[in-house]
Protein backbone atom coordinates (compact mmCIF):
# COMPACT_ATOMS: atom_id res chain seq x y z
CA UNK A 1 0.00 0.00 0.00
CA UNK A 2 1.49 3.32 -1.06
CA UNK A 3 -0.10 6.47 0.34
CA UNK A 4 0.85 9.91 -0.99
CA UNK A 5 -0.36 13.14 0.68
CA UNK A 6 -3.33 11.20 2.04
CA UNK A 7 -4.96 11.85 5.43
CA UNK A 8 -2.38 12.73 8.07
CA UNK A 9 0.45 11.46 5.83
CA UNK A 10 1.95 14.51 4.10
CA UNK A 11 4.58 12.56 2.17
CA UNK A 12 4.80 9.07 0.73
CA UNK A 13 4.24 6.18 3.13
CA UNK A 14 4.49 2.51 2.19
CA UNK A 15 2.92 -0.36 4.13
CA UNK A 16 4.37 -3.66 2.91
CA UNK A 17 1.84 -6.35 3.83
CA UNK A 18 4.14 -9.02 2.30
CA UNK A 19 6.10 -8.85 5.55
CA UNK A 20 3.17 -10.69 7.16
CA UNK A 21 4.06 -13.79 5.13
CA UNK A 22 1.29 -16.36 5.00
CA UNK A 23 -0.65 -14.78 7.88
CA UNK A 24 -4.13 -13.90 6.65
CA UNK A 25 -5.36 -12.26 9.85
CA UNK A 26 -3.65 -9.26 11.40
CA UNK A 27 -4.39 -6.32 13.65
CA UNK A 28 -3.60 -2.69 12.90
CA UNK A 29 -3.09 -1.08 16.29
CA UNK A 30 -1.61 2.03 17.83
CA UNK A 31 -2.52 5.10 19.83
CA UNK A 32 -5.42 7.38 18.91
CA UNK A 33 -4.46 9.60 16.00
CA UNK A 34 -1.63 7.35 14.78
CA UNK A 35 -3.25 6.87 11.34
CA UNK A 36 -4.77 3.38 11.68
CA UNK A 37 -8.10 4.33 10.13
CA UNK A 38 -6.29 6.17 7.34
CA UNK A 39 -4.64 2.90 6.29
CA UNK A 40 -8.09 1.27 6.05
CA UNK A 41 -9.44 4.37 4.28
CA UNK A 42 -6.61 4.12 1.74
CA UNK A 43 -7.26 0.44 0.97
CA UNK A 44 -10.99 1.02 0.61
CA UNK A 45 -10.48 4.19 -1.44
CA UNK A 46 -8.05 2.46 -3.81
CA UNK A 47 -10.48 -0.37 -4.48
CA UNK A 48 -13.83 1.42 -4.42
CA UNK A 49 -13.25 5.18 -4.50
CA UNK A 50 -14.85 5.47 -1.04
CA UNK A 51 -13.36 5.51 2.43
CA UNK A 52 -13.72 2.77 5.04
CA UNK A 53 -16.41 4.50 7.05
CA UNK A 54 -18.04 6.45 4.20
CA UNK A 55 -17.73 9.59 6.34
CA UNK A 56 -15.23 11.27 4.01
CA UNK A 57 -14.75 11.29 0.26
CA UNK A 58 -11.40 10.82 -1.46
CA UNK A 59 -11.16 14.57 -2.02
CA UNK A 60 -11.55 15.10 1.73
CA UNK A 61 -8.62 12.76 2.34
CA UNK A 62 -6.04 15.11 0.84
CA UNK A 63 -3.49 15.82 3.55
CA UNK A 64 -3.71 19.33 4.91
CA UNK A 65 0.06 19.10 5.41
CA UNK A 66 0.78 18.43 1.70
CA UNK A 67 2.16 21.14 -0.54
CA UNK A 68 0.53 21.98 -3.87
CA UNK A 69 3.49 20.26 -5.54
CA UNK A 70 2.43 16.94 -3.98
CA UNK A 71 -0.32 14.90 -5.62
CA UNK A 72 -2.69 12.91 -3.42
CA UNK A 73 -2.83 9.30 -4.55
CA UNK A 74 -3.17 5.76 -3.26
CA UNK A 75 -1.77 2.62 -4.90
CA UNK A 76 -2.72 -0.80 -3.56
CA UNK A 77 -1.20 -4.04 -4.84
CA UNK A 78 -3.05 -7.19 -3.82
CA UNK A 79 -3.19 -10.88 -4.65
CA UNK A 80 -6.13 -13.08 -5.54
CA UNK A 81 -4.91 -16.65 -5.64
CA UNK A 82 -1.82 -16.70 -7.86
CA UNK A 83 -2.69 -13.40 -9.60
CA UNK A 84 -1.56 -9.94 -8.49
CA UNK A 85 -3.31 -6.67 -9.21
CA UNK A 86 -2.45 -3.02 -8.73
CA UNK A 87 -5.15 -0.39 -8.33
CA UNK A 88 -4.33 3.32 -8.19
CA UNK A 89 -6.57 6.29 -7.49
CA UNK A 90 -6.24 9.98 -6.98
CA UNK A 91 -9.10 12.33 -6.10
CA UNK A 92 -9.98 15.58 -7.81
CA UNK A 93 -7.57 18.13 -6.35
CA UNK A 94 -5.80 21.41 -6.87
CA UNK A 95 -2.17 20.89 -7.84
CA UNK A 96 0.76 22.88 -9.13
CA UNK A 97 0.85 23.22 -12.91
CA UNK A 98 3.65 21.36 -14.71
CA UNK A 99 5.33 24.65 -15.61
CA UNK A 100 5.14 25.51 -11.87
CA UNK A 101 3.43 28.81 -12.67
CA UNK A 102 0.12 28.65 -10.90
CA UNK A 103 -2.39 26.01 -9.92
CA UNK A 104 -4.73 23.78 -11.87
CA UNK A 105 -7.63 21.50 -11.02
CA UNK A 106 -6.66 17.87 -11.58
CA UNK A 107 -9.47 15.44 -12.31
CA UNK A 108 -9.94 12.22 -10.34
CA UNK A 109 -8.07 9.29 -11.85
CA UNK A 110 -8.21 5.53 -11.36
CA UNK A 111 -6.69 2.46 -13.01
CA UNK A 112 -6.48 -1.25 -12.39
CA UNK A 113 -4.02 -3.67 -13.94
CA UNK A 114 -2.63 -7.14 -13.41
CA UNK A 115 1.05 -7.19 -12.45
CA UNK A 116 3.81 -9.74 -11.95
CA UNK A 117 5.72 -10.30 -8.70
CA UNK A 118 8.05 -7.41 -9.55
CA UNK A 119 5.15 -5.02 -10.17
CA UNK A 120 5.54 -5.00 -13.96
CA UNK A 121 2.25 -4.62 -15.78
CA UNK A 122 0.99 -7.83 -17.40
CA UNK A 123 -2.53 -6.88 -18.44
CA UNK A 124 -4.28 -3.55 -18.30
CA UNK A 125 -7.80 -3.98 -16.99
CA UNK A 126 -9.58 -0.64 -16.79
CA UNK A 127 -9.26 3.07 -16.22
CA UNK A 128 -13.02 3.56 -16.30
CA UNK A 129 -15.36 1.63 -14.05
CA UNK A 130 -12.49 0.61 -11.77
CA UNK A 131 -14.95 0.14 -8.93
CA UNK A 132 -17.07 -2.28 -10.97
CA UNK A 133 -13.96 -4.27 -11.91
CA UNK A 134 -12.84 -4.38 -8.26
CA UNK A 135 -16.31 -5.64 -7.29
CA UNK A 136 -16.13 -8.31 -10.01
CA UNK A 137 -12.67 -9.47 -8.94
CA UNK A 138 -13.28 -9.44 -5.18
CA UNK A 139 -16.93 -10.50 -5.20
CA UNK A 140 -17.82 -7.73 -2.74
CA UNK A 141 -19.34 -4.29 -3.15
CA UNK A 142 -17.97 -1.54 -0.92
CA UNK A 143 -20.47 -2.10 1.89
CA UNK A 144 -19.81 -5.86 1.98
CA UNK A 145 -16.05 -5.23 1.88
CA UNK A 146 -16.36 -2.88 4.86
CA UNK A 147 -18.40 -5.43 6.81
CA UNK A 148 -16.47 -8.58 5.97
CA UNK A 149 -12.87 -7.58 5.29
CA UNK A 150 -12.28 -4.38 7.22
CA UNK A 151 -14.63 -4.55 10.18
CA UNK A 152 -13.66 -0.99 11.12
CA UNK A 153 -13.74 0.17 14.69
CA UNK A 154 -17.15 -0.43 16.18
CA UNK A 155 -18.64 -1.89 13.00
CA UNK A 156 -18.40 -5.52 14.12
CA UNK A 157 -21.40 -4.76 16.29
CA UNK A 158 -23.27 -3.59 13.16
CA UNK A 159 -22.56 -6.94 11.48
CA UNK A 160 -23.85 -8.80 14.51
CA UNK A 161 -26.96 -6.62 14.60
CA UNK A 162 -27.56 -6.70 10.82
CA UNK A 163 -30.84 -8.06 9.61
CA UNK A 164 -31.08 -11.76 8.88
CA UNK A 165 -31.32 -11.06 5.14
CA UNK A 166 -28.17 -8.87 5.19
CA UNK A 167 -26.19 -11.47 7.13
CA UNK A 168 -27.43 -14.20 4.78
CA UNK A 169 -26.21 -12.24 1.75
CA UNK A 170 -22.80 -11.69 3.36
CA UNK A 171 -22.45 -15.36 4.26
CA UNK A 172 -23.51 -16.43 0.76
CA UNK A 173 -20.84 -14.18 -0.71
CA UNK A 174 -18.17 -15.38 1.72
CA UNK A 175 -18.87 -19.08 1.27
CA UNK A 176 -20.10 -19.01 -2.36
CA UNK A 177 -23.42 -20.66 -1.55
CA UNK A 178 -25.54 -18.71 -4.04
CA UNK A 179 -25.89 -21.82 -6.23
CA UNK A 180 -27.50 -23.69 -3.32
CA UNK A 181 -29.96 -20.86 -2.75
CA UNK A 182 -30.90 -20.97 -6.45
CA UNK A 183 -31.30 -24.75 -6.27
CA UNK A 184 -33.47 -24.43 -3.18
Amino acid sequence: LEINAFGPYAGCEVVDFRRLGERSLFLICGPTGAGKTTILDAICYALYGKTSGNMRSGAHMRSEYATVAQKTSVTFTFSLGPRRYRVSRSPEQTVLRKDKKGLRQAVAEAELCEVDDDGKELAYHVSKNVTAEAERLLGFDVDQFRQVVLLPQGDFRKLLLASSADRQQIMQTLFHTQQYARLE
